[in-house]
C-alpha cells in the first residue's frame, strides 16, 4: 500500500477514551465516517470497526470492548454536525442494525461524484485520482471480527476515512460549479432516512440461486437441505456459503440421490465436502422422501399496469435529462423517489410538491417536466 505517513490513529478501547473522543467531534462541524464488518466470516455479521475521522485526528473504535457506545450515535443524531461517508448505505445499515443509531445531516461522496459523472466512483478511484494516494485491496475481504487485528490492516481501516473530508472538500467545490450541490445534499439526506437498519440473518430458501427454476417437490427438499447447511453454519459460525454451496443443494434438490455413493455424481459436491457432510445430508433426504412438506408458493407483490406505466416513462424521462445534461440518469432522480412518483401518481402541482417535499431543489428543478408525465390526460 503506497500512503503516505498519516498521524498515528487513537484505538478506542474503552468507555473513557469514548467519551474522550465525542467531546473531541463536538467540537467539529464534520467527520468523517466509515466501518468494517465480518460479513465474509461470521454467521451473523457485525461492526468490527468504526473509524472516524475530524480534520487533526483519525479515531478507530473497537465497539467489541466496549459496553455501551450509545454516547456516539448522540454525535451521529446531531443536524450541526455532517457525517461524510462514501457508499454509506451498508455503514447506515449495519450501524443502524447493532447499534440503534439514527443520522442527521448526511454528506456521501460516492453520490457527489456520481452527480459529477465521474468515470471512476469507488473510494480508491477517487482518491488515486484527487491525492495520487493507492490503497491496498488485500484487506477488503479481511476478517475484521479477529482479535488482535494486524498493524497493517488498521492502517487500512484508517484511510479510508482520513482523506474523506479533503475529498467532500473538492467535489464539493466541483459540485458548486455545476450547480448540482443541492442535489447531491437531498440524495444524502435520503440515504440516511431511507436505509432501514440490516435485518439480522434468516433463513430463507427463495434466496438460493437457481430456486426459482425448481419444480415444487424439488423446492420441497432445497428446503430442507438449506435448513441443514444454516444449522452448521451457525454452529461453526460461518456465513452458509462456507459450508456447501447453493448450486450443490440446487443439484441435491434436482436429482434427490437414495444412495451415498449418488452424492459422488454431483459436480458441486467435492470428495471433501462429502466426506464432512455427506452422513448428514443423507438421513435429511430420507427423512423428508418418507413424509414431503408441500412448500406454499412465494408472495409477490405485483406493481398495477398504471404504476409499471409510469415507471417505464419516468425511467425513459430520467435518461433522457441525464443524457443532456450529461449526468448518469440516477443523479437527475433516485430510483426511491422516482418509484415513489408513480406509486402516489400526482395529478397537480400541490400533489407533487408533496410527494417530493423532501427533494425542494429537484421539485423547482424538474416539477413541471414530472407533471407532464403524471398527468393523465398526457399518457
Amino acid at each position: 500500500m503506497s500512503l503516505p505517513v498519516m498521524p498515528p490513529a487513537r484505538i478506542i478501547k474503552n468507555s473513557q477514551s469514548l467519551s474522550q473522543m465525542v467531546a473531541d467531534l463536538r467540537k467539529h462541524s464534520s467527520i468523517a465516517v466509515d466501518t468494517e464488518s465480518n460479513s465474509l466470516h461470521a454467521y451473523q455479521e457485525q461492526v468490527c470497526l468504526i473509524q472516524i475521522s475530524t480534520p487533526a485526528t483519525d479515531y478507530l473504535v473497537d465497539p467489541f470492548p466496549i459496553p455501551d457506545l450509545s454516547v456516539l450515535g448522540e454525535v451521529f443524531a446531531d443536524a450541526t454536525i455532517q457525517k461524510v461517508f462514501h457508499a454509506g448505505d451498508y455503514d447506515l445499515a449495519t450501524l443502524k442494525r447493532d447499534f440503534g443509531y439514527e443520522f442527521a445531516n448526511i454528506f456521501d461522496t460516492m453520490l457527489a461524484a456520481t452527480a459529477l459523472a465521474e468515470p471512476a466512483i469507488g473510494l480508491a478511484a477517487l482518491l488515486q485520482k484527487y491525492f495520487d494516494i493507492q490503497l491496498a485491496k488485500k484487506y477488503q475481504r479481511a476478517d475484521w471480527g479477529k482479535r488482535p487485528l494486524d498493524p497493517e490492516m488498521l492502517l487500512y481501516a484508517q484511510a479510508d476515512s482520513h482523506y474523506l473530508l479533503r475529498l467532500r472538500d473538492i467535489l464539493v467545490s466541483k459540485l458548486i460549479a455545476v450547480d448540482r450541490l443541492e442535489n447531491v445534499i437531498e440524495d444524502s439526506a435520503a440515504l440516511a432516512r431511507v436505509t432501514p437498519p440490516m435485518k439480522d440473518h434468516e433463513e430463507d430458501f427463495w434466496r438460493v440461486k437457481g430456486s426459482q427454476d425448481l419444480k415444487p417437490q424439488a423446492l420441497s427438499l432445497l428446503k430442507e437441505i438449506n435448513h441443514l447447511r444454516e444449522l452448521i453454519a451457525e454452529k461453526r459460525n460461518v456465513p452458509p456459503f462456507k459450508v456447501f454451496s447453493d448450486k450443490a443443494m440446487i443439484e441435491i434438490a434436482a436429482t434427490q440421490p437414495k444412495y451415498f455413493e449418488e452424492l459422488g455424481l454431483l459436480p458441486s459436491l467435492s470428495p471433501s465436502l462429502i466426506r464432512r457432510y455427506g452422513k448428514q445430508i443423507m438421513p435429511v433426504i430420507k427423512t423428508w422422501r418418507e413424509n414431503p412438506q408441500p412448500v406454499l408458493p412465494r408472495t409477490n407483490h405485483r406493481l398495477s399496469d398504471r404504476e409499471l406505466k409510469l415507471r417505464e416513462k419516468l425511467s425513459d424521462w430520467r435518461k433522457e435529462i441525464g443524457e443532456k445534461e450529461g449526468i448518469p440518469s440516477n443523479a437527475v432522480l433516485s430510483r426511491d423517489l422516482l418509484e415513489l412518483i408513480a406509486h402516489h401518481d400526482p395529478q397537480t402541482r400541490e400533489e407533487l410538491a408533496r410527494v417530493m417535499h423532501n427533494y425542494p431543489h429537484r421539485f423547482d428543478r424538474y416539477g413541471q417536466q414530472l407533471l407532464k408525465i403524471t398527468k393523465r390526460k398526457n399518457r
